[in-house]
């Protein structure tokens, strides 16, 4: 029995250097470049924009949170993928697009308008539109490849088709939809309660930033609406898993 001890521990040890070994000569992945750009510059109406440009060439996606301010599940999901681990590609969160709103806990505030039906927008318009310029514009100098736009509404699609709540609204062209069917599938088997599953519904609203993306930048383009009815963790933790589902799917994050 003390022998079988002995050779047991020499074999723990072997194993044991053996993994040091393998591990020393992997060389952790280089951290992501980070550039900070201010949507809205020298405004009331500024708000930051955080680009993640991983040392390997990749897809490029934009994630905008925030948009509207009474809605703050979005933003906080967004914020989860700031300094994110990128195996690839870039990475573009956009966490508070309508930052007034959101330190007011209101939709939008009258000045500003709607900012998800102000695209194209206008260097020279309301905040709203300036904004949904200025986000066109960074969506078109970095070339993105998708469009992840993160929204809450008042209840349960299931329950009242007027609302919106669990849906993944998916752009025009045949890998939004396709998209859309995965995301819908991945995120219910997470999901016990019937009224909470996700269901897709196709074409964004008009003005919206993921029309803009999908009919101006002919890329796959997701609103992704979660329930209030919902406690806030759960609208966070849905909207961020459906996040990094898509960033896992595009290999932006590794498995």
């Amino acid at each position: 029995m003390a022998l079988l001890r002995i050779l047991a521990l020499i074999l723990s040890c072997l194993l044991a250097a053996g993994c040091a070994a393998k591990t020393a000569g992997k060389t952790a992945p280089e951290p992501p470049k980070e550039t900070v750009f201010d949507l809205a510059a020298a405004t009331l109406y500024s708000t930051k924009a955080y680009i993640y440009e991983a040392s390997a060439p990749g897809p490029v996606i934009m994630i905008v949170g925030g948009v509207h301010g009474d809605e703050p599940a979005g933003s906080l999901a967004a914020e989860k993928f700031c300094k994110p681990p990128l195996v690839k590609g870039t990475l573009i969160v956009i966490p508070r697009a309508n930052n007034l709103a959101l330190l007011a806990n209101r939709r939008t505030l009258p000045e500003i308008t709607d900012l998800n039906r102000a695209y194209p927008g206008s260097p020279d318009g309301n905040p709203a539109r300036r904004l949904a310029h200025d986000i066109g514009l960074l969506m078109e100098k970095y070339r993105i490849t998708m469009l992840i736009d993160l929204h809450e509404a008042r209840v349960f699609h299931h329950d009242d088709e007027t609302s919106l709540g669990q849906t993944i609204i998916y752009g025009f062209d045949d890998k939004s939809a396709l998209l859309a069917l995965a995301i819908v599938e991945h995120i219910n088997g997470r999901l016990s309660e019937r009224r909470k599953k996700f269901t897709f519904l196709a074409s964004p609203v008009k003005g919206s930033t993921a029309f803009y993306a999908s009919t101006h930048l002919n890329i796959p383009a997701f609103t992704i609406e979660t329930s209030k009815l919902q406690p806030l963790a759960d609208r966070i933790d849905q909207h961020a898993e459906i996040v990094r589902y898509l960033l896992t799917t595009e290999g932006l994050l590794g498995k």
